[in-house]
């Protein structure tokens, strides 16, 4: 015989089933992100798991693989059937093909998820123009570049290129290539060290002059579909008492062909004051070696006119005097 007591028990049940199938399960998802993303090595990365329709005690579990990640950021309360909670993560290449898990749920009963799998690459590329050093006009150089990188490099992610002012391609090349008059060869890839993943790039110029100064000269590597191009300042080295070679733009991107310049320009102003002070003093010796001339002139011709005076003789006429008053 079913009781009262019994048939509220049931109908108690059944509300809560209703309830809770009207609530439906929790649903998680990373939020803009799925599938394979790719993260740069040592970059700080901030990912968010948002959960709807949250669970009344439900608690976040972050995982790298099976390696549960500790996150201490508080869950925020984003709408009255939504919750997220942020993971602060920095990747390393040992995360590379893992899956980054967000999970959701009660301890101890179903949990529900979502994932994305991390590719990890390594890209340390210099950021600013590099300055190869000053040669002379006529003289080879050689453009170099060191990278880390992950995965390795191969020839096709290197292109070398070299474009006139306007824009105008000059060559492209990929290491191992040259050119078929010999001026330019790229260099084959040379790894420095395989566990630092380091490797070096570089290309060889036969002559360097006013016209290749003038060119614009660029290296795009090429890692895990993203690139990055290095750019370089070429100058040629100045001689003394020559003009500046290489354009202006060249010798103001480079500190030493900059110092040298300056250093030039000093000294000849030095060597012109030397120059006037040694026909100031040239001249002062000449008005004073006059000056003494006239005075020793001077006091000659004041001694002439003495000597003279004094020798000068007189001779006595005798006259006699009539006393009659007539002459003799």
């Amino acid at each position: 015989m079913v009781t009262v007591t019994t048939v509220c028990s049931y109908a108690a049940l059944l509300a809560s089933f209703v309830s809770f199938a009207a609530a439906g399960e929790p649903e998680v998802e990373i939020a803009d992100l799925f599938g394979d993303v790719l993260f740069q090595q040592g970059i700080p990365q901030s990912i968010t798991c948002t959960v709807f329709d949250p669970l009344p005690v439900g608690v976040f579990t972050w995982k790298v693989g099976d390696r549960i990640i500790e996150n201490n950021n508080r869950i925020e309360n984003i709408a009255e059937d939504e919750i997220q909670q942020v993971l602060q993560f920095t990747p390393t290449l040992e995360d590379s093909k893992k899956p980054l898990t967000c999970q959701y749920g009660e301890r101890g009963e179903q949990v529900y998820s979502d994932y994305i799998t991390m590719g990890i690459y390594v890209m340390d590329i210099p950021s600013d123009p590099i300055t190869p050093g000053l040669v002379k006009d006529g003289d080879p150089v050689t453009l170099k570049v060191t990278a880390v990188l992950y995965p390795a490099p191969a020839p096709g992610d290197i292109l070398w290129e070299v474009k006139e002012p306007g824009g105008e391609v000059v060559m492209e090349m990929s290491p191992g290539g040259q050119d078929m008059y010999g001026i330019y060869r790229a260099g084959e890839i040379e790894v420095l060290s395989e566990s630092d993943n380091l490797y070096q790039f570089s290309l060889d110029i036969a002559v360097l002059d006013q016209k290749e100064v003038s060119n614009i000269h660029t290296v795009t590597i090429t890692t895990k579909g993203i690139k990055k191009t290095v750019h370089f300042n070429l100058a040629l080295k100045m001689t003394q008492g020559d003009e500046v070679e290489g354009t202006k733009e060249d010798v103001h991107q480079n500190p030493s062909s900059v110092d040298s310049y300056k250093e030039t320009k000093e000294e000849e102003p030095e060597a012109g004051v030397l120059g006037m002070e040694m026909g100031l003093f040239i001249i002062i010796g000449v008005i004073a070696v006059f000056i003494i001339l006239c005075i020793i002139f001077c006091i000659y011709r004041r001694k002439k006119k003495s000597r003279s005076k004094n020798s000068k003789t007189y001779t006595a006429v005798k006259t006699n005097t009539n006393m009659h008053g007539q002459p003799v």
